[in-house]
């Protein structure tokens, strides 16, 4: 009977023990009370001192496993606490940034500006006029003219102005009917006209057929204000020059060729046993209009020399006459 008080009373103060260790958590307090009570009641059953070893053992356990649970759930709390942390995944909200990739239509502000400067083509072609260096493209050009002349039948001024210089006829250059006489047929003498617009009658300014093989020289160069063509041609010399069917012939008609003087003689009861008409310079001077090819100014210079043998006039023969004429045609004041 001693034997069980004393085992009694060492329970109790282990169970004390006990509840003062785990005073600091309440949960753990309510399963060591448990444990001893039913460690109590089994050492009631049984006497033997193993038996208390056993129950402090399964005391002991009791406890860890109370606080392993107590861990466990602490760290399932944990764990499941950390789940908010997840949430962090909501920031994909950020990836909204994809709008900032809108900056696209600043790239089609390239072609608008670019049609912008492409629209500056007028002035470049502006540029483009240039004057023409080949022979073959000024007489080109001079005949467009002339045929643009042609076809728009524009009004003019005309003023023609044939000089006769150098008679050499003996005798009878000294008697005044004679020197007249000569004058008119060779042409001599100064006129003027006024052509109408429409009035164009091709007789005065011809359709030019010039030829590049009838040219010597040819230049063009460009106004200083870039807007007319400067055109100067000189053409080939010849010995009587047809009209229509020689080179001066195939721009002019401001020229008596053979057949005319010979008539103009016969007309002043005058004879020629032969007859020679040579060029000895012929010049062209136009200034165009860059833009549409019209004539602003056009001037023919024809310089020839006359040679007359066996002339007969009235009671007066000399075996040999020459002379040297020079005629202006002046063609000024388009209208078109």
């Amino acid at each position: 009977m001693n034997s069980f008080k004393k085992i009694a009373a060492v329970i109790s103060v282990f169970s004390m023990l006990f509840a003062f260790a785990s005073c600091g958590d309440k949960s753990p307090e309510v399963t060591t009370t448990a444990a001893t009570e039913t460690t109590i009641s089994a050492v009631t059953e049984q006497t033997d001192a193993p038996s208390i070893e056993v129950t402090t053992a399964a005391v002991e356990t009791t406890e860890e496993t109370t606080t392993e649970a107590v861990t466990t759930q602490a760290t399932t709390a944990e764990t499941t606490t950390e789940k908010p942390t997840t949430t962090t995944t909501t920031a994909k909200p950020t990836t909204t940034k994809k709008p900032t990739t809108t900056k696209k239509p600043t790239t089609t502000k390239k072609p608008t500006t670019k049609k912008a400067t492409t629209t500056k083509k007028p002035t470049t072609t502006k540029k483009k006029v240039t004057a023409p260096t080949k022979k073959e493209d000024i007489v080109k050009l001079y005949n467009t003219a002339a045929a643009t002349a042609a076809s728009a039948k524009p009004g003019y001024k005309k003023s023609t102005d044939t000089v006769l210089s150098n008679l050499n006829m003996g005798a009878l250059a000294k008697i005044a009917a004679v020197r007249d006489a000569v004058g008119d047929f060779l042409g001599e003498g100064s006129t003027s006209e006024t052509v109408k617009k429409g009035n164009f009658d091709g007789k005065s300014l011809v359709k030019s057929s010039l030829k590049a093989s009838d040219v010597t020289a040819a230049t063009c160069k460009l106004s200083s204000d870039g807007k007319y063509y400067e055109v100067t041609i000189t053409v080939k010399n010849e010995t009587n020059p047809l009209k229509g069917s020689s080179a001066l012939g195939r721009f002019t008609k401001d020229y008596k060729d053979i057949n005319e003087i010979k008539s103009g003689l016969a007309d002043a009861g005058a004879s020629v046993g032969s007859l020679t008409v040579k060029t000895t310079k012929v010049t062209i001077t136009a200034k165009i209009n860059a833009s549409n090819n019209r004539f602003v100014s056009l001037t023919h210079n024809i310089k020839m020399a006359a040679t007359l043998n066996d002339v007969k006039y009235s009671i007066a023969k000399v075996k040999t006459a020459t002379a040297d004429l020079e005629t202006t045609v002046k063609y000024s004041e388009f209208k078109y």
